[in-house]
């Protein structure tokens, strides 16, 4: 479909995207319209060219932020140099159970929950049919509640969809 329509169709997805990949380094719906603006006008996109450019802003937006603070902003506020390390909550030991997984886990994980693609979609993005990526969702939560599991016990039963969802970062969704 054209630019347009992608964006017509897309647009909140995209900011729910950027807004918790970037985790408040800038403006998610800026960054949304960055993505669009990165892609060719002339040309027929898809979710996987949607997220192709994604990834792009908010590399972008990180390498902006490096480049903006200086060494010493860097080691006032990078807490296990100066000050020791922050203190822990429940959201950074889901995030690094997740951060355990396969890369390939990973990515249908946050398809299907943090950007609330259906299978369909989420399928289209990782050019797999929506029965294998249903099969691969199922065993990638049934590895992620395992890694999860390991510190939070009572979340070994849990629903992956309502686990995720329940530390999910930031105000976007893309359905409301």
């Amino acid at each position: 479909m054209d630019v347009d329509a992608l964006r017509v169709r897309y647009r909140q997805l995209a900011v729910t995207a950027c807004e918790w990949r970037a985790m408040g380094l800038a403006d998610p719906e800026d960054m949304a319209e960055e993505v669009f603006a990165r892609l060719d006008p002339r040309k027929d996109h898809g979710l996987r060219d949607l997220y192709s450019a994604i990834d792009a802003v908010v590399i972008a937006s990180y390498q902006r932020y490096s480049d903006s603070i200086s060494i010493m902003d860097r080691l006032r506020g990078g807490g296990a140099l100066i000050g020791g390390p922050r203190k822990r909550n429940p959201s950074d030991d889901f995030l690094e159970a997740l951060s355990r997984l396969r890369q390939a886990d990973r990515d249908l994980i946050q398809l299907r929950f943090w950007d609330e693609l259906d299978e369909a979609e989420a399928a289209e993005v990782t050019r797999v049919t929506p029965e294998v990526a249903r099969e691969r969702l199922a065993r990638a939560g049934t590895r992620y509640l395992a890694k999860l599991s390991r510190t939070h016990p009572d979340l070994a039963i849990s629903d992956i969809e309502d686990t995720i969802r329940s530390i999910k970062p930031g105000v976007n969704r893309r359905f409301d």
